[in-house]
């Protein structure tokens, strides 16, 4: 297949979505298939095979994000000489209305996946926030509906889009995860990179992955770290690993709590190095609300962690309760305790381990590729009965 990928952001720029493309774009070339990128430009980022980039301007709420400005004569000229067999859109906005617009001149079968629960960040429009849902909702249906299936990352993001009365087919197809970086474990570089971070051999870690951004709640998360020490006396280290705009903010928190100690901010990190933080932790530790999956959830369960996780959004399909780790309120007593059971009871803490690596077998990139690569052929099954109607 000849596959073209729509998308509002991709490298340099960080997020779980880039991350969902790349995977999934990996492991489809690694089948035998083709995958095209089209996204916005960055500066100084230099050209690639197989990508292409439109104009772009840079967004003044959160600066290392760019709008594209999804025009280009080409567009439909390239797309032929591409010989495209699916078009799939990451996004329902301007990368996603131009697929759509390739999409229906080349008559080609449309999937969109829907990855953010859009209303949750409207914290990043000033003032009009609230105003904006009704018709980002209706937006957002009209879309979907335009589509000949639509991809939900999570059962709960399915049954949230079913609610909204689509008119199309939504199926659950979550990232899967590439295992291959987690299988290999070299006790000695952990050695060295907890000596690189100054934590003792025997100190437990708690772990946060994240865009440091106000939806992903990362002070409730501090907030029930220092409950973790001050009520239950325990005082594991807590890496927080990404960078945002809330990273002064946290910051700030921990100078005022004494905390600066205890908390280390590692800002982006590249994968590689994620993936042994993961390896030298104990527990993952989640306080987001808006995920639709969860993908880092799915990355600290294939380096063999725990989870203890805000009951919200993908986060409740990713952990299941008692088995792999705890889904808790937002309460940051009711977190701190469930970090605590886990912690200290050891035979607990073996078995969450042993259920979070056959979560992360389960929903490895291989299945989960064969998973989409059966959406596409049932959308084009759909494209060609419109055709004939």
């Amino acid at each position: 297949m000849n596959i073209a990928f729509f998308t509002d952001s991709y490298h340099p720029y960080v997020s779980g979505v880039v991350n969902s493309i790349d995977r999934f774009k990996k492991e489809l070339e690694r089948q035998g298939h083709r995958v095209y990128i089209f996204a916005p430009a960055y500066p100084a980022v230099e050209r690639e095979e197989g990508v292409f980039r439109f104009l772009s301007l840079p967004v003044v709420v959160q600066k290392d994000f760019r709008l594209a400005i999804p025009l280009s004569r080409k567009l439909i000229p390239v797309m032929k000489n591409l010989d495209l067999d699916i078009i799939h859109t990451h996004t329902p906005f301007l990368m996603g209305r131009l697929a759509r617009y390739g999409a229906r001149k080349l008559g080609l079968p449309l999937v969109f996946t829907f990855h953010t629960l859009y209303d949750k960040y409207l914290h990043y429009v000033p003032v009009a926030g609230g105003v904006i849902t009704p018709f980002l909702n209706y937006y957002l249906r009209e879309y979907c509906n335009s589509c000949n299936m639509v991809i939900a990352p999570s059962t709960y993001v399915k049954q949230e889009l079913e609610k909204q009365g689509l008119e199309v087919p939504v199926t659950a197809v979550s990232t899967g995860i590439d295992l291959t970086p987690f299988k290999d474990i070299d006790e000695e570089g952990l050695k060295y990179l907890r000596k690189s971070y100054n934590i003792e051999e025997e100190e437990k870690i708690l772990i946060f992955v994240s865009r440091l951004g106000e939806e992903k709640n990362p002070i409730f998360l501090l907030k029930a770290y220092h409950r973790l020490i001050d009520k239950y006396g325990l005082r594991p280290r807590l890496l927080i690993v990404g960078d945002g705009p809330e990273r002064e903010k946290l910051e700030t928190y921990c100078q005022k709590n004494g905390l600066m100690e205890q908390v280390i901010f590692t800002g982006k990190r590249k994968y590689e190095e994620v993936v042994q933080l993961y390896k030298m932790s104990s527990l993952f530790v989640f306080p987001s609300k808006t995920e639709t999956q969860g993908l880092v959830t799915l990355e600290a369960m294939a380096g063999g962690l725990p989870v203890v996780a805000v009951n919200a959004a993908g986060s409740s399909t990713m952990v299941e309760h008692g088995v792999d780790g705890f889904l808790v309120e937002e309460d940051a007593d009711e977190f701190a305790r469930a970090v605590y059971e886990i912690l200290i009871n050891e035979i607990l803490y073996n078995e969450m381990k042993k259920n979070a690596l056959k979560k992360a077998e389960e929903l490895s990139i291989e299945k989960m590729a064969g998973r989409l690569l059966a959406v596409y052929n049932e959308a084009g099954r759909r494209e060609l009965a419109g055709k004939a109607l």
